[in-house]
C-alpha cells in the first residue's frame, strides 16, 4: 500500500512541476505562482510532520531509558 501512495505521490509532484512549467509557458504566472505555493505549502507541513514524529520518538526512547536505569540500579 505505502509503495503504491509513494508512486500516486511522486506522479502528483511530477505533473505539478509540469503544469508548473507549462503555466510559465503560456504566460500564466498568477497560476504557476500559485502553484509553487501550494508546493511550499506542502512540504512545508510534511516537514511539521517528520518533526512531529521525530520529537514523538525521542520523548518515549527517553522514557524508556529511564525506566530501564531504574530497574536495574
Amino acid at each position: 500500500m505505502k509503495k503504491i501512495l509513494n508512486r500516486i505521490a511522486l506522479a502528483l509532484l511530477l505533473m505539478t512541476f509540469a503544469a508548473i512549467v507549462l503555466c510559465f509557458y503560456f504566460n500564466q504566472f498568477i497560476y504557476a505562482y500559485g502553484l509553487i505555493v501550494v508546493l511550499l505549502l506542502i512540504f512545508g507541513a510534511m516537514g511539521q510532520l517528520y518533526k512531529l514524529k521525530n520529537d514523538e520518538y525521542m520523548y518515549s526512547k527517553l522514557n524508556r531509558r529511564d525506566e530501564y536505569e531504574d530497574y536495574t540500579r
